[in-house]
């Protein structure tokens, strides 16, 4: 097979800064009132420490921890230049607390931190949360909602690739089931082979909320395996709304209340005002948030899950 036979082509992305922007207002605001006036919050997975400084005048003393020394210089640098005082950030394993036990009021378990875990230890991690949590304190939970993503008519299969330095690239292939468990099988893409050409000529896409950036791709044919140094295999649970409500509550956990969010901005887009949603984007955030904290009225994206450790 040459490299004009190679029947690849790129899956067209769009990444937008209104619709990151939108959820994370709505997260925001959930966090708001979630966390309220609290006193000692964990940050499992902090990232870049965003949540802790928005929730810095709210809260008596943040720490933030995550496995990523570069998020935690940023944080760092970010808590610095905002004056905040009463936040820290530390490198830190979910797998393994390193605080006394009830140490905190709230602890927080963000985004897909879960989903770069092993699945067999996705208990270990919520019996950790319960640990450090004092009696009667919560635990709040967001992560992908795969019921709504698997719902389209998404491909049980996938390849992509990312840079691995000047002129390398690996490739991962995943596949799916409808439970939400993902496996990925990774390789390193051979140099001076058709396929590494074709990914040279390839126009990245680009993200505005500088994430790392993937090349997604639909083989129309299979890439030959010769052009191809297996290098592992991993996989990845993700959860639907009852799943996520039986972690919990098989951790110990009681009063495990989860719900959806996020739907309105395609309500927006399907009524053709996305190009309008700054002009009301805030006021429909606290909206939608008030709905699915007051009413439990929600679909979207993402999953929100609040639970309380018995006293």
């Amino acid at each position: 097979m040459t490299s004009e036979t190679l029947n690849l082509s790129v899956v067209p992305q769009q990444p937008c800064d209104v619709d990151f922007g939108w959820y994370e207002e709505i997260r925001h605001e959930l966090l708001r009132r979630t966390v309220g006036q609290a006193g000692r919050v964990l940050d499992v997975g902090c990232q870049r420490g965003g949540v802790l400084l928005m929730l810095s005048e709210q809260i008596e003393e943040g720490i933030g921890i995550d496995v990523a020394d570069e998020d935690l210089a940023r944080a760092e640098s970010e808590r610095q230049a905002r004056g905040v005082e009463n936040v820290a950030f530390q490198h830190g394993d979910a797998l393994n607390l390193a605080f006394p036990d009830a140490s905190f009021d709230v602890v927080l378990l963000l985004g897909d931190v879960l989903t770069y875990i092993d699945p067999t230890k996705h208990g270990s991690v919520v019996g950790e949360l319960y640990r450090v949590l004092k009696p009667g304190g919560r635990a709040v939970h967001e992560s992908m909602n795969w019921s709504w993503e698997y719902r389209w008519p998404y491909p049980k299969t996938d390849i992509a690739f990312k840079r691995a330095g000047k002129e390398r690239f690996t490739a991962h292939r995943l596949e799916r089931d409808a439970s939400g468990l993902e496996t990925s099988r990774d390789y390193e893409v051979l140099p001076d082979t058709p396929l590494q050409c074709w990914i040279l000529r390839q126009e990245w896409p680009v993200s505005p909320q500088e994430a790392s950036t993937w090349l997604e791709v639909e083989e129309h044919t299979p890439v030959p395996e010769a052009w191809l140094k297996p290098t592992g295999e991993s996989q990845f649970k993700h959860y639907c709304l009852d799943d996520l409500a039986r972690l919990y509550s098989a951790g110990g956990f009681r009063h495990v209340e989860a719900f959806a969010y996020g739907q309105t901005y395609d309500l927006v887009n399907r009524a053709g005002l996305l190009e309008q949603i700054s002009l009301f984007q805030s006021q429909l955030a606290r909206t939608e948030a008030e709905l699915a904290l007051t009413l439990r009225l929600g679909s979207g994206p993402w999953l929100f899950a609040v639970s309380e450790k018995g006293t």
